[in-house]
């Protein structure tokens, strides 16, 4: 059970790909990268709550006025599906707001805008 969450940028794919990495770079250990192809494909594994295992892959395409990212949040544990039952669905409602989030703030840093921070919600 994936989650996909897609944004328009304006700023070229090389912008999208430095503001990513500078953004997942503050997270020091929390990611391992899988896979890179700049400035197209980013894929990570991080740990999601309760230590669930996912890979977030980053796909970056170069538009008419910028660039469209897509983010894919791949779980890859039987726990991710435990914890969606035992929540009513407010597990996954969790992570696609957390990768919603993470797109806008990706979105502000490219484009000059300040970023969202839950306190300014």
């Amino acid at each position: 059970m994936s989650i996909e969450v897609a944004f328009a940028i304006e700023g070229t794919p090389d912008a999208v790909w430095e503001a990513l990495w500078a953004d997942l770079s503050r997270g020091g250990d929390a990611f391992e990268v899988e896979q890179a192809q700049r400035p197209r494909m980013l894929a990570v594994r991080v740990y999601l709550g309760g230590g669930v295992p996912a890979l977030v892959t980053y796909r970056i395409d170069a538009k008419d006025r910028g660039a469209e990212v897509v983010a894919h949040l791949e779980p890859q544990s039987w726990r991710y599906n435990l914890y969606q039952w035992l929540t009513f669905g407010r597990f996954r409602l969790n992570y696609e707001l957390v990768l919603t989030q993470g797109l806008s703030n990706l979105k502000n840093a490219v484009e000059g805008k300040p970023l969202l921070r839950p306190a300014d919600e």
